[in-house]
Parts: structure tokens; C-alpha cells; sequence
């Protein structure tokens, strides 16, 4: 496995999952949108030991390579990854939170294509070439490694880190009194948005995410505000007929436990949504959409 290719490995089995709790501190306040996953709840939950058992029959060759050159297992030795971004087609931050053995990592990454390395505030920065793409990277501490392509945002990063202007604790993600597997939220009016996107989304002004397990059942909540009651309306409206066609249509949610909740927000215009269905049913859900993909 060539060094790039094995870097890349690390963004591409990481970034779907996300280990422990979301850091608000870890995030600065001008962020558009975030995205986490926390593993160390995944690892406890059954979604996760579907998910990561999947992940292990398919990617298994692949992770064990992984870890062999980088001493780094990126489903048992992470604890942390945070996605977020300026709202500007992919400028990103990847914060990943892990066991890592730094000194080796680090000079591994040094066969990377035009490598170079500089100093910022005391941390050393990574350069390097993927396709002709520049990557950067720095460790801001011994577990935490930081990513972006753009050297401005890993900058603003490590700002952030060292005592910057973090964002605030949001408490829709822990409102079902759980710890959610993965949260997240954008300011849709900041983010650019492809021309194809759902018209909800268009209709928005922001989205949160949480997803969760508890007492038996696997939880999406999900809040969309609107820029007035009456854009609210017609979202609920429009979701409600999504959800109906959907029980109506797809045969897979024939007889299943499924339960749906639609509200106005209590506080500002918008719709909070709920859907819940038992664990069990959840799973025999994602084996028959993975089987379908077979």
C-alpha cells in the first residue's frame, strides 16, 4: 500500500464514524457545519458492532495493512473524529482523536509526494501532494490529529485548540438523555449548496442531527428551522407526505415497529422530527440494504 493511499485509508474509514463525545471547544464558533461520531459509544451499541464488524469483513486486508505501517487500527485505536467546515465546497477539518504512535506516523508521512514540513505556533505542520492535491496535517497534541487541505483552516484549527473562540454546547443532541452514536448540524444559509439539492433543504435556513440507541430502539432526530411558520408548515407537511409514501412503498417497512413523531419547534419556526424503530428491526434493515448491494 502506497504511503498517500494509506493516508486516504485513514479519511475514508474514519470519517463515517466518530469517537467519544462531541468537544464543543474543539469546534470555532464560525463553523458552518459539523459532523461526529462517537466511537466509543458506537463500540457499545449494537449498531456499531453491526457496522464495525461489516466494516472488518470487508476492509479487514486493508486495516491490518494499515496498521502495520502506521501502528494505528482505525476502528479499535480511534476515539475521536470531528468533521466541520466554512460552508465552501470541500474546505474541511478532520479532528481525529486516537492512541497514536506519533514519532512513527510522522515519519512515514515523509515519503509522501513533495513533502515539506513548517512551523506554526510551536506545532509542526505536514505537507504533502495526493494527486496533486496538498494535504496538510499536525498533531496538536499526542492523540489528537488535525487534517484540511486548506493550510488557512488547520491554522484556524490549531487557533481554536490552543484556547481560540470555541462554540457553545448544543443541547438537541443530548435531548433524549442519551449519548448520540452521531450528531450533526449546519447553517445551510452559509454552506454552498449543489444545485440538485432536496428542495427542503433549500427551504431551510439550518439542520441538526442526532442519532441514538436507547431503551432497545434506534432513534433519528432531526430539526429543521425555517425562516418564517409558514415555511415551517409546509416542511411538516412535505416530510409527513415523504414518510407516508415510504411505509406505503418500500415492502422492507412492512410490519415493522416503526414509530414517527412531527413537531413544530418550541422555540423558533421549524419542525423537530423524530423516527424510532427497535434495534433488532434496525439491523435486519441494514442487512437487507447491504444484501441488496451484493
Amino acid at each position: 500500500m502506497k504511503t498517500r493511499n494509506a493516508i486516504l485509508c485513514l479519511f475514508a474509514l474514519a470519517a463515517p464514524l466518530r469517537a467519544g463525545e462531541l468537544n464543543p471547544a474543539e469546534i470555532p464558533s464560525n463553523a458552518e457545519w459539523l459532523l461526529h461520531a462517537d466511537l466509543d459509544s458506537m463500540r457499545g451499541s449494537e449498531t456499531g458492532k453491526a457496522v464495525f464488524a461489516e466494516i472488518e469483513n470487508k476492509h479487514g486486508d486493508h486495516l491490518r495493512a494499515f496498521k502495520r505501517m502506521f501502528s494505528i487500527h482505525p476502528v479499535s485505536d480511534l476515539r475521536d473524529v470531528t468533521l466541520y467546515g466554512d460552508g465552501k465546497k470541500d474546505h474541511a477539518v478532520v479532528l481525529i482523536d486516537g492512541t497514536f504512535d506519533k514519532a512513527h506516523m510522522e515519519e512515514v508521512v515523509k515519503s509522501a509526494d513533495d513533502y515539506s514540513s513548517s512551523d506554526y505556533s510551536g506545532v509542526k505542520v505536514h505537507t504533502w501532494k495526493d494527486k496533486g492535491t496538498t494535504q496538510h496535517a499536525a498533531f496538536a497534541s499526542e492523540s489528537l490529529l488535525v487534517f484540511s487541505r486548506q493550510e488557512t483552516l488547520l491554522k484556524g484549527a490549531l487557533d481554536t485548540l490552543k484556547g481560540g473562540a470555541p462554540g457553545s454546547a448544543d443541547a438537541f443532541f443530548t435531548a433524549d438523555g442519551s449519548k448520540p452514536l452521531i450528531c450533526g448540524r449546519a447553517r445551510l444559509a452559509g454552506i454552498e449548496l449543489p444545485a440538485d439539492a432536496a428542495r427542503i433543504l433549500k427551504m431551510a435556513r439550518g439542520l441538526k442531527l442526532a442519532v441514538s440507541e436507547t431503551a432497545g430502539r434506534f432513534n433519528v432526530r432531526a430539526g429543521v428551522e425555517a425562516a418564517d411558520a409558514a415555511a415551517a408548515d409546509r416542511m411538516r407537511r412535505m416530510l409527513d407526505g415523504v414518510i407516508a409514501f415510504a411505509e406505503v412503498a418500500d415492502p422492507k417497512l412492512e410490519g415493522l415497529d416503526l414509530k414517527c413523531d412531527i413537531a413544530a419547534m418550541p422555540d423558533k419556526p421549524g419542525i423537530a422530527a423524530t423516527l424510532s424503530l427497535p434495534v433488532g428491526e434496525w439491523l435486519g434493515l441494514m442487512k437487507k440494504a447491504a444484501d441488496e448491494k451484493k
